[in-house]
């Protein structure tokens, strides 16, 4: 987002989706009102796309898409604006309170909450309030040590997806040995390096043979390359996590590393992360198994379900 001038007006200009458009706002001032107009405003281009009429076909709950869309478009925004306009514009203090608060919640908040989820989908039994203190207090200790070394490896892999990640064989690899270093299975061993070397079944599913791994990764590499345009973002990132875990291109890890780099599509895409909760754990899996005869409209309907919880927790927070 950036602030063009035009005479006695200034103009919030925001691409989206191949098009421009713009909102007027007050020369003095930028109200919390403000963003909810220009994310209306950026909706209805959105509402117009093809790739969004596309994807809307396999969704059952056509006001919950468009709830959600919303929502994490108006967050996103509050903390663009916040990030790129305040030099600019002089923001009411009700929006730069909003839009701090919007900001805090992805940079520390969120964090807390997807790696509780995420570790504990896994089998991880660490207490909530036991993986704050890890994650805020660096010589913290906690019984299980490996609970300690998995939870700093998700901060560290988290770091890792926003600012360095990159959509190749090389960048998938580094995020799984971030992910796993030094951590043991629940057999007690470490995990393995590199693809997988023995076939794995998933809810009785048979995954990417280990010969062919390699070649499925990178095939679904060029995939997002060549759709990244043209595909919904939310569609886009819940296919990329579809086929990544139909490859299973690891012997271990692979839901987590599939999470991570969903939300990586999310966010390069100015839509907040989302969080897949621990709680749904078994929804998830039977979701991701009902694909696999192509019918996507169950899994997209979790996967929207699970966004529109997760933006419900921000809300909750305001």
């Amino acid at each position: 987002m950036f602030i063009e001038q035009k005479k006695s007006w200034k103009f919030l200009i925001k691409k989206s989706f191949w098009k421009k458009f713009s909102t007027k706002i007050d020369f003095s001032e930028i109200k919390k009102n403000d963003i909810v107009k220009i994310t209306k405003k950026e909706c209805d281009f959105i509402y117009q796309s093809q790739n969004y009429n596309l994807f809307l076909k396999n969704i059952y709950n056509t006001k919950l898409l468009k709830d959600v869309i919303f929502r994490s478009k108006l967050l996103s925004n509050s903390i663009e604006i916040l990030s790129n306009v305040k030099n600019y514009l002089l923001i009411t203090s009700d929006t730069e309170k909003f839009s701090k608060f919007i900001k805090h919640w992805l940079n520390h908040t969120f964090p807390k909450k997807y790696i509780y989820n995420s570790n504990n989908i896994e089998g991880s039994k660490i207490p909530e309030n036991e993986l704050e203190k890890i994650i805020n207090n660096k010589n913290y200790t906690y019984k299980i040590k490996n609970e300690i070394i998995e939870v700093n490896n998700s901060i560290k892999s988290w770091d890792f997806l926003k600012k360095r990640f990159i959509f190749n064989e090389i960048n998938i690899k580094k995020l799984y040995h971030i992910l796993t270093k030094n951590l043991l299975q629940e057999n007690w061993e470490k995990y393995p390096r590199w693809f997988k070397k023995i076939s794995n079944v998933v809810n009785n599913n048979i995954t990417t043979s280990p010969e062919n791994v390699q070649q499925e990764v990178n095939n679904l590499i060029n995939w997002y390359k060549c759709n990244k345009k043209y595909i919904f973002p939310l569609q886009l990132a819940f296919d990329f996590h579809l086929k990544y875990e139909q490859i299973h291109p690891f012997e271990n890890g692979n839901w987590r590393t599939g999470r991570f780099i969903m939300n990586k599509i999310l966010l390069q895409n100015n839509f907040l992360p989302m969080i897949v909760f621990a709680e749904n754990k078994l929804s998830y899996f039977n979701a991701i198994s009902s694909c696999y005869d192509w019918n996507r409209k169950k899994y997209y309907k979790f996967m929207l379900e699970q966004y529109d919880k997760t933006l419900k927790n921000v809300w909750v927070e305001l």
